[in-house]
Parts: structure tokens; C-alpha cells; sequence
């Protein structure tokens, strides 16, 4: 992190921004000052130096660092929001001349189970206003649950938020709302681009964002169609040959890249799919390349293949098991509600509610999701009865 910060620090000074805005989660309260606290001293000192003012508000990892940095900085080099989780603004200058109104709110301790909102007496102003909160956007939590609606009714032009990891702009509301997203990606969850956004406010108000891509390390799902493929050697080839194409592209367009780890997707009609799916790849690890100064590693592999079977002839088998299913297949195919989902809905719900699960906090499968996976165990299943009947046979 300190590497990206300092990243970030030196383009802010070379495109001469107006402002430098932090959402919170910057530092860990456990290691702050062993990893953190100093480079973050360090940039926005040198910031300061050159008349770029930065704001910020504390989240729930750092709630206790901000305010100890901001008692440590001099004059109005770094201006904290909403102390003690009471809301507060700043007015700042821009070099065109025109207010800028940050108004922030920062978390008080490690855990917060109510809306923000609810304390946010905000009145109307002529200025452009930024609101900047760290939270949990539509979603049950105790790290300051957020209701979009509730954001929108406010008078705020952006809002940007924190806490949440992967980079994410809602543009369907009134309201512009953004997650910046960590600036460096933790794990692979978090895939595509990282880096801080420049935000250019036009004099209509109009706001146009773009992302940095300042990241050294990226996550990265790669589609291989593997149709071709006549033995498993012949997979891993194809394999390394999109991990290449890849990364070629990506280095190009992002030049601080380092670390690329890929989790390829195997896809299309092959002969192979049954071993595939029951052996997977082996030695994974001798697909890894180097790509310029860019590593190349693979994380794990997901088979996503099909047997090379005609299911509209196999579903004219009657009332034979293979032809049920594959009339099954085919219909799930089609899209729309089916009888193989709602035991599967039933079952994932019964999963990601359980008491192991809800402490990861994770979300359960959509239905395009659902319905995706039950037709890849279906064909697997088909498959194995398929090849049952021709030994029979």
C-alpha cells in the first residue's frame, strides 16, 4: 500500500488536482504506525507544499489513526470530517476559483450499526458539494449501513464512499455514487482495475471520472475456449497462450503492473470434458510466464466445458433418464423458472445462511448464477449417465 500511496501522491502533484480526498480504511489501527502512518504523513506533507489541501474522513479500520494524524499535521494541510461521528464540512478553493463543499462523516470506533444519514442535517448550497461517508451501501451491517435513496435525497452533487473493497460507480441515480475501492487489490475477489480516480468537475457541475490505473498487482478471470483441444497437454498450451495474449495487453496499459494472478475459464464443446471436469489440470503452477517485468501466475482454474453431445437427440430419448435430463437442460437453457431451481435455491439459501457462512458475509448466488451452475452439474451428470449406458450397451 505504501508503494500505491506514493504512486498516487506523485501524480496528484503532477496533474496539479485541487484536492485530495480519502475515504477512509488508509491504515490498520493494530499496525498503523509501522506500515502506514508514516508514508501517509510523508504524502500528504509533500502535498501540502504545494498548496494541494486533503480531506478525509476515518473509517472503521482507522478510526482511531486519523484523528492522532490529523492532531500531528500543521495548520490546515490535512483537515479530518466528522470527528467523533459528527458531521462537519470544509469549503476549499479550487485554482479556477469556484467553492468546493466537502462534508464528511468518519467513524467514531470499530463498528457503527446505524445510518449516518440519520444525524445529517445538511442544508443547500450553491457550491458544489462532495458528501464522503465510509459505509455499507443497501445492506444490513454494522459498519454504517447506507440506503442509496437516503444518499440521494440529500443536497450533495457526489457522493463518494468507502469501505468496500472493489471500485464500483452507480451512475443510475440523480446522484453520482461512488466506491473508490482499496487502491490495491487484497485478493481475488477483487478483479479488474485498481487505483485512485481523477474527478473533473465541469462548470455545469457535470462530473467526468476516471480510474488511475496505478495498481502493481491485478486479479484477472481469463475466458480459454478449449473446443480445439484433443489431450490435456493441448489444454495447457491454449491456456498459456491467453495468459500471454493477456498479459501483453494489460502491461501496455498498465505500465506499473507486477503481478498478474489469472484464474482462467474454461469453455466450449470437448471431448474432454468428463476428465476435465473430474481431474481438473494438474501442476497448474507450470503455466505461470513472465511477461516483461510482469509476473504471471495462476491462481486455480475453472472448468466450465461441455461434452461434444447433441442434447436436442439425446432429449428425444423418451422417458429414458439421459432423455429427462436433457430435456431439463434444454429448458433451463431457455432461461426462466424450472423445476431443478427451487431445490437448488433452497439449498444454496440453507448454505449462506448457516452460521459459518454468515460470518463471511458473502452473497448468495443470483439466479443467472444458479442456474448457470445447475446446468454445469447437469451436463456432468448427463455425462456420467451417458457413458454408463454405452458400456451397458
Amino acid at each position: 500500500m505504501r508503494a500505491i500511496w506514493e504512486r498516487a501522491v506523485s501524480t496528484a502533484i503532477e496533474e496539479r488536482v485541487d484536492a485530495v480526498i480519502l475515504t477512509g480504511d488508509m491504515a490498520d489501527n493494530k499496525n498503523a504506525y509501522f506500515e502506514a502512518y508514516g508514508a501517509l504523513r510523508k504524502g500528504i506533507t509533500q502535498l501540502s507544499q504545494i498548496g494541494i489541501p486533503v480531506v478525509a474522513v476515518a473509517g472503521n479500520h482507522d478510526y482511531d489513526v486519523f484523528p492522532q494524524l490529523a492532531e500531528s499535521m500543521p495548520g490546515d494541510t490535512f483537515t479530518l470530517l466528522g470527528r467523533d461521528g459528527i458531521w462537519n464540512d470544509t469549503v476549499l478553493k479550487t485554482r479556477s476559483g469556484r467553492n468546493l463543499r466537502c462534508v464528511g462523516w468518519s467513524f467514531p470506533s470499530s463498528h457503527y450499526d446505524r445510518s449516518p444519514l440519520d444525524s445529517l442535517g445538511l442544508s443547500q448550497s450553491n457550491d458544489f458539494t462532495i458528501g464522503i461517508v465510509h459505509g455499507d451501501l443497501d445492506t444490513q451491517s454494522v459498519y454504517a449501513p447506507l440506503a442509496s435513496q437516503d444518499l440521494v435525497d440529500q443536497p450533495v452533487d457526489l457522493w463518494l464512499l468507502g469501505h468496500v473493497h472493489a471500485p464500483k460507480l452507480y451512475c443510475d441515480h440523480r446522484v453520482p455514487i461512488l466506491y473508490p475501492g482499496s487502491p490495491q487489490p487484497l485478493d481475488p475477489g477483487e478483479p479488474g482495475t485498481h487505483g485512485p480516480w481523477m474527478i473533473t468537475i465541469s462548470e455545469d457541475n457535470q462530473i467526468s471520472p476516471v480510474q488511475l490505473p496505478l495498481a502493481s498487482v491485478r486479479y484477472e478471470t481469463i475466458p480459454v475456449d478449449v473446443s480445439a483441444a484433443v489431450q490435456i497437454s493441448d489444454v495447457k498450451t491454449l491456456v498459456a497462450e491467453q495468459l500471454e495474449q493477456r498479459g501483453s495487453e494489460l502491461i501496455e496499459s498498465h505500465p506499473n503492473l507486477l503481478y498478474l494472478s489469472c484464474r482462467p475459464v474454461l469453455t466450449g464443446q470437448t471431448r474432454l470434458h468428463r476428465r476435465l471436469s473430474i481431474e481438473g489440470i494438474a501442476d497448474v503452477y507450470d503455466l505461470d510466464v513472465q511477461v516483461s517485468e510482469c509476473s504471471i501466475t495462476v491462481d486455480k482454474v475453472f472448468i466450465e466445458t461441455s461434452p461434444i453431445r447433441d442434447l436436442n437427440e439425446i432429449a428425444q430419448l423418451n422417458n429414458d433418464p439421459p432423455g429427462i435430463l436433457a430435456r431439463w437442460i434444454l429448458e433451463l437453457t431457455d432461461g426462466g423458472d424450472h423445476i431443478l431451481l427451487d431445490p437448488a435455491r433452497k439449498s444454496s439459501a440453507a448454505v449462506y445462511n448457516s452460521a459459518g457462512f454468515k460470518t463471511l458475509r458473502e452473497k448468495e448466488p443470483d439466479a443467472a448464477t444458479l442456474s448457470r451452475l445447475v446446468i454445469q452439474q447437469s451436463m456432468l451428470l448427463l455425462d456420467e449417465l451417458l457413458a454408463q449406458k454405452e458400456e451397458n450397451d
